[in-house]
């Protein structure tokens, strides 16, 4: 019997890798996800993201954008150490994020931020996440690059380790390649090749490939030294109204 259901769903597993001597086999964490495309153009994502580092960090989150990629409500809690760390929660309207939350930096948090259609999209670390913002670049144009101003994120840290609150980075620059075919554990994938250059809090570029096919889901990216990350998709499960 045909399911009645009109979204997609989409499971994957990406595995995080590090080139360090404190990781001698180099596997540094994963992502576990699953990716909702609704009837109406409209995504959810739930991730559960875990770094192996000596304060382990796992990252929980859930967002949802519309058919155009623009933010509706997110969900974000971390955990450092086995031990709870913070938890917030995001609603968006047309012109502003309002942000409800607790983390053990600031405690209790009521906040809310300017946010409009031009922003790049909102930053939570999860590796969709980042896949999601460059939903949001004109690719019209071909390969280029465009500088974002203002960018909001949960945390300006590197790993995500800190709040969830309200971060803020003063420019960061995506540069767009062009459309690649992309062979990973899970496949291959007519991808966009995108990275972060030129950011304002001195992160390294950034390398990340996603899906061409309207989900941007993402499936492989690098950053360079000194962090020396890759990450790959390595299992990818999909159902949908026909079933699969």
């Amino acid at each position: 019997m045909q399911r009645p259901v009109k979204h997609v769903t989409r499971k994957g597993y990406i595995e995080y890798r590090i080139d360090s001597p404190s990781f001698p086999d180099g596997h540094w964490g994963f992502e576990d996800f699953t990716l909702t495309r609704h009837s109406d153009g409209a995504r959810t994502l739930r991730a559960h993201c875990e770094l192996w580092d000596e304060d382990v960090l796992i990252r929980d989150v859930v967002q949802s954008v519309d058919k155009d990629f623009t933010p509706h409500d997110f969900y974000a809690r971390l955990t450092k150490s086995d031990a709870f760390y913070g938890a917030a929660l995001y609603r968006f309207t047309d012109d502003e994020v309002i942000l409800e939350g607790f983390n053990k930096e600031d405690g209790v948090i009521s906040d809310k931020r300017p946010f409009g259609p031009h922003m790049r999209g909102f930053g939570t670390h999860a590796l969709n996440a980042d896949g999601w913002m460059a939903a949001k670049f004109d690719r019209s144009q071909g390969p280029r690059q465009h500088t974002f101003e203002n960018n909001l994120l949960t945390s300006i840290d590197h790993r995500g380790a800190t709040g969830p609150a309200f971060a803020t980075t003063s420019a960061s620059t995506m540069k767009y390649f062009g459309e690649e075919t992309v062979h990973v554990k899970a496949g291959a994938f007519d991808c966009y090749h995108f990275a972060f250059v030129l950011t304002s809090n001195d992160h390294p570029p950034y390398h990340f490939w996603v899906t061409a096919d309207g989900d941007f889901m993402f499936v492989k990216g690098s950053v360079d030294a000194p962090y020396n990350w890759t990450f790959e998709l390595i299992d990818l499960k999909e159902w949908g109204p026909l079933g699969g």
